[in-house]
């Protein structure tokens, strides 16, 4: 009787241990797939290999170029592609027989767009958008394996702009916040200068190409980092991390600053601690001025040291209208074309990168009242004109300006954004040539890649526009045909990428946007 109980016990024992260790297998599987859902990651992946674009030796006759230095239109040039690069600008070349002739006429070849600020977190079928919209080249922010794949397989061919993969964001973090940091948010926490110089070394082995840091990494771990990553020429860019200085900055090879609203975050701080507040809620005037008189000194500094800096305007700019006008500018955006997955987010994890209203990343707590919601959207009005204020300042300067755009931060639409920034730097003084630059040739040289320009010998990565982008700055949306490493893709191709997308997107979507345009 005794044995019978005690095997009785030891079954339910095991059955319950059994029990238990299945449910938290499953907690971890259902955790697992929520996470990789809300970075995109189980949306319908579209078939890029049913997508042919044209190859071969190509020629476009009587087309109107811009000039090397960006600033004017040359008019009739025939352009000669071949073997994926530019070999002949002339206005009397005579094709071969072997050569595909491309009618430019009332057309205009400008170089490939950039997107200096991308992340495709899980989201594959933003490569298509990316092409679809004239981007021939991305700097992805937030690297990893993925990407590195990615970047390997758009050189051997596949579809999609050709990547600069940064590292992981590297932060500083206790033990137990990395750990979650590092699996929610594909973050490296950094603890000590030998764990900075021993992860930008890995870094440098995997494969990236430059090393992303962001806020939360401590003073002596950035130094251990820009150090590091110098012996082993690799930029350094990203985040002003909070416990540095604008002088740190000038003088310890960060060759790139990846917002106008760092810097504007960075003289916030400074003007927080001269004033010793612990907000500036309700002194955004005296924060303006402060901006204003040290803005100029800043900009000098950057220039001096040749620090590039990239805009993400547009996306600071929408803060406040995300926060009390959300539908306004979803129905601004391309949303069909937006990853369902990230734009749908999870009410289960707040704080993340959601879009549509209820998981939405910026809206207002609803537990403000009137007088608080006042000086929420003043605040909010007040740090996209500080982020202006910073642009036009750096502009004047002759800093370099990359066009970047945060794609995938809400409401960002990878590909289609890149045209809404180079309409949003209008506001801070540049002409259609300078932004046309800040998207082309700036961020090529930036890369230090042979590309950005409609030159002898660079890399054919291209756009036919059918209107003139000097004359107004939107018609790069006008988009004939996209010119990728010397392959052809008309407008017909380019429609079949987007409708694929979108199609892919209806079948995994879970949320009814149809209310939205």
């Amino acid at each position: 009787m005794k044995k019978t109980i005690r095997q009785r016990i030891l079954k339910w024992i095991k059955y319950t241990f059994l029990i238990t260790i299945t449910v938290i297998l499953i907690g971890i599987l259902l955790i697992y797939l929520e996470g990789k859902s809300i970075y995109g990651g189980e949306t319908e992946i579209v078939d890029y290999q049913q997508f042919q674009p044209k190859t071969g030796t190509f020629v476009i006759q009587d087309v109107n170029v811009l000039s090397v230095n960006g600033d004017s239109i040359i008019p009739n040039r025939t352009v000669l592609i071949k073997n994926g690069h530019i070999t002949a600008i002339d206005s009397i070349l005579k094709p071969s027989n072997s050569a595909t002739i491309i009618d430019g006429s009332d057309k205009y070849l400008i170089p490939g767009l950039i997107d200096a600020h991308a992340h495709l977190l899980e989201s594959p079928n933003d490569l298509l958008l990316y092409i679809a919209n004239g981007v021939t080249q991305i700097r992805e922010l937030i690297g990893q394996e993925d990407h590195l794949q990615w970047r390997d397989e758009i050189k051997k061919g596949r579809i999609g702009p050709k990547l600069f993969v940064a590292s992981p964001r590297l932060g500083t973090f206790s033990s137990t916040e990395g750990r979650f940091m590092e699996y929610s948010q594909w973050y490296k926490n950094i603890q000590t200068p030998k764990d900075a110089r021993k992860l930008v070394s890995k870094f440098n082995e995997a494969g990236y190409d430059g090393i992303k840091i962001y806020s939360q990494l401590t003073k002596e771990n950035y130094m251990a980092v820009t150090e590091t990553a110098k012996s082993l020429d690799m930029p350094v860019f990203g985040h002003i991390p909070w416990d540095i200085t604008l002088e740190d900055i000038y003088s310890n090879g960060q060759s790139e600053i990846a917002h106008f609203e760092e810097l504007a975050n960075a003289l916030r701080r400074e003007f927080k601690e001269k004033n010793n507040l612990s907000t500036t809620f309700g002194r955004e005037h005296e924060f303006l001025e402060y901006l204003k008189i040290r803005v100029d000194e800043v900009a000098k500094n950057l220039k001096k040291n040749n620090i590039t800096v990239t805009s993400t305007l547009w996306l600071a700019q929408s803060f406040e209208t995300q926060k009390f006008e959300l539908d306004a500018i979803l129905n601004q955006v391309e949303l069909q074309y937006q990853n369902p997955g990230i734009s749908e987010w999870s009410k289960h994890i707040p704080g993340g990168i959601g879009w549509l209203p209820e998981v939405n990343r910026y809206k207002i707590t609803e537990e403000l009242n009137e007088e608080e919601l006042i000086l929420e959207r003043n605040y909010w009005y007040t740090y996209g004109l500080a982020c202006e204020i910073v642009g036009r300042s750096l502009h004047k300067n002759g800093v370099s300006i990359m066009v970047g755009t945060d794609a995938n931060l809400p409401p960002v639409v990878p590909g289609f954004s890149l045209h809404d920034e180079m309409i949003s730097l209008q506001k801070i003084g540049m002409t259609n040539a300078e932004i046309l630059k800040s998207a082309t040739s700036v961020p090529a040289s930036w890369l230090n890649d042979n590309s950005g320009k409609i030159k002898i010998g660079y890399e054919a990565n291209l756009l036919l526009l059918n209107e003139n982008p000097l004359e107004n700055i939107n018609n790069t949306k006008h988009i004939n045909t996209v010119i990728l490493k010397g392959s052809v893709l008309d407008r017909t191709l380019l429609n079949n990428l987007l409708k694929a997308v979108k199609e892919a997107n209806d079948k995994s979507r879970t949320i009814n946007i149809s209310n939205y345009r």
